[in-house]
């Protein structure tokens, strides 16, 4: 995987990234691929979107969140928000060369992100990060594909003092606005990825609410959840000290082939029917005895 994430970034770091670099990185294995300038107040981004169809009925979402790659022309360089992008890139450029190869998967994988290498930064607590030049919820509304019956949703996850880990952490799993362990299986893939016990990012209610709602969100890894029924579990790159999202310099080749091998894991498995993202029965436990909670925590956002 290593070397796709090289490749990525080689793309990414240029000063301006169009269809035609992002096509020399997934046109192979007979990959459609989609592409759409999404405009906004604070400027444009390219929105990249990678279809490979398998042999099974189920879908699954890679979802690449960040503002944007880097932001130009006030700094130079990758930013570490970039991570979000990187990891769906890298394992859409895997998965495109598998399908080159011949090995098709067992079901389809929809893997959306977008690239903009002109991002505005803002103000945050505890260090500063990147906006995004388009509104948010235009982009979560094309990322939260209704295809998609399961949704990775990868972010950097740096800007904190609550998960102090160099490497990658997973968050719970967030299905129509419950906030869910993730099973067993899936904690088994991030110990067989990094040797390591696994690492989970603490989220809370406020995390998961509409960023229109005025309480601190550790980030945007788990919005995609408003959109979508499907559920979303959030795969954090991190580090042991708060690093700004705007901060070049950052980058972690260690972490983000991590994150993208342990995506790519889940992603085969998935399809394969040999693991799932949470437990359904306790969720329908949860409904039936406590009422459904989606209405209540997406209010404040545009509409579906």
């Amino acid at each position: 995987m290593i070397y796709h994430v090289l490749d990525v970034l080689r793309v990414l770091n240029k000063p301006e990234v169009g269809e035609k670099d992002l096509r020399e990185l997934l046109d192979r294995g007979g990959m459609r691929l989609e592409f759409e300038h999404v405009r906004g107040e604070k400027g444009s981004t390219l929105l990249v979107r990678m279809i490979a169809e398998g042999e099974g009925s189920r879908t699954i979402g890679v979802v690449g969140r960040l503002g944007g790659v880097a932001a130009r022309p006030e700094l130079k360089g990758m930013v570490s928000d970039a991570d979000g992008a990187i990891v769906a890139l890298s394992v859409a450029a895997e998965i495109a060369e598998m399908y080159e190869y011949g090995e098709k998967l067992p079901g389809n994988v929809i893997v959306v992100t977008h690239v903009t290498t002109h991002a505005p930064v803002k103000p945050y607590k505890p260090v500063p990060m990147m906006d995004s030049p388009v509104d948010m919820f235009d982009l979560l509304r094309r990322e939260a594909d209704p295809r998609m019956n399961a949704v990775l949703s990868v972010d950097a996850t740096k800007a904190n003092y609550v998960v102090n880990h160099t490497g990658f952490a997973i968050t719970p799993v967030v299905k129509e606005g419950w906030i869910l362990r993730p099973t067993d299986e899936i904690l088994g893939i991030y110990m067989r990825v990094t040797g390591e016990p696994p690492v989970l990012v603490p989220i809370t209610m406020q995390d998961i609410t509409p960023f229109t709602t005025k309480v601190h969100h550790i980030n945007s890894i788990l919005q995609p959840w408003i959109y979508t029924d499907a559920p979303v579990l959030g795969v954090a790159t991190t580090a042991r000290m708060p690093v700004p999202g705007s901060g070049t310099g950052t980058t972690n080749i260690y972490a983000l082939d991590q994150a993208s091998r342990f995506v790519s894991e889940v992603v085969k498995d998935y399809l394969a029917e040999r693991v799932e993202l949470y437990y359904d029965e306790e969720f329908r436990e949860l409904v039936k005895t406590h009422g459904p909670v989606a209405e209540i925590l997406r209010r404040g956002s545009p509409p579906r």
